[in-house]
């Protein structure tokens, strides 16, 4: 027998016999759920899903489907990645440049950083943020705003919020800039080429992406305002802002738990490489 076949049978046999044994827990599972009365399958997702989220990037309520609310969650978990990936790789690379420092005390206080924060389980960080530090914020009504227009209080983060009229008309002027400049350094290199004259390639890609949409404020509608959060008193003790964007607490905790744990591992890779470089500039 050809040495490939006998290399394929076992891996095939082996995939055959995985879908077997998924299929036949799948089939079991769909005939006990039929005989209890229980749908089996993804049609839940268009029913109403009958509950809030707190905080969400799109237009959502308990009137929506489960769809929805999963593209909520989804969106809601980008935007803590997001944010934790911007503010770990800052705060990784200043300690992993610190951890080198000939300074003792910056390198010790850099050290003890990682080890701590490496050290302590990421659930453990989370519960710290939410109900103990988050929850020693004051009240709404007895928080002092951060330059008249922040807010941090129990209930969350509240800071301006930008209303922008006709932003598609922004957001085309910004593709079209990007086309521009691409179609432009097209030309110039082949203008180079046959001829051997160079263009302001990095000025004429510059002036381009910021008046293009600098225009869209004069002569496409586009219009940029700030919302601040205003607190209102809806009863005797309850107290809300209205207005601005809301930063839930939950948010704050996560991204805050998330973002240092992880620069401990970044500020360690930053350090190692340094080190790595310096042996090799040594050799």
């Amino acid at each position: 027998m050809n040495y490939k076949i006998r290399k394929i049978i076992p891996q095939l046999a082996t995939l055959l016999f995985i879908i077997l044994v998924f299929g036949f827990f799948t089939i079991n599972a769909q005939m006990n759920m039929a005989n209890r009365g229980i749908d089996f399958g993804y049609g839940f997702l268009t029913q109403e899903s009958s509950f809030d989220v707190q905080f969400s990037l799109i237009e959502y309520d308990g009137s929506h489907s489960y769809a929805r609310a999963y593209l909520v969650g989804l969106l809601n978990t980008l935007l803590v990645a997001f944010i934790g990936i911007i503010i770990s790789t800052i705060l990784g690379v200043i300690v992993g440049i610190a951890r080198l420092s000939p300074n003792y005390l910056i390198e010790r206080s850099a050290a003890f950083y990682v080890e701590f924060f490496r050290n302590i389980p990421l659930l453990l960080q989370i519960f710290f943020w939410y109900f103990a530090a988050l929850r020693a914020l004051p009240l709404p009504q007895d928080s002092e705003p951060m330059f008249n227009v922040f807010f941090l209080t129990i209930k969350g983060l509240f800071v301006p919020r930008f209303i922008w009229e006709n932003l598609d008309v922004f957001f085309y002027s910004i593709i079209a800039a990007i086309i521009s400049i691409l179609l432009i350094r097209n030309y110039a290199r082949k203008l180079q080429e046959k001829q051997g004259k160079q263009l302001p390639v990095f000025s004429i890609s510059v002036g381009l992406f910021i008046v293009l949409p600098l225009l869209t404020f004069f002569v496409g509608g586009v219009s940029l305002g700030f919302e601040i959060p205003v607190l209102k008193q809806i009863s005797t003790t309850s107290f809300i802002y209205e207005g601005g964007l809301g930063i839930p607490p939950e948010l704050i905790a996560l991204t805050l738990a998330l973002s240092l744990y992880t620069a401990t591992f970044i500020a360690e890779c930053v350090r190692a490489l340094a080190k790595v470089k310096r042996r090799l500039q040594h050799q």
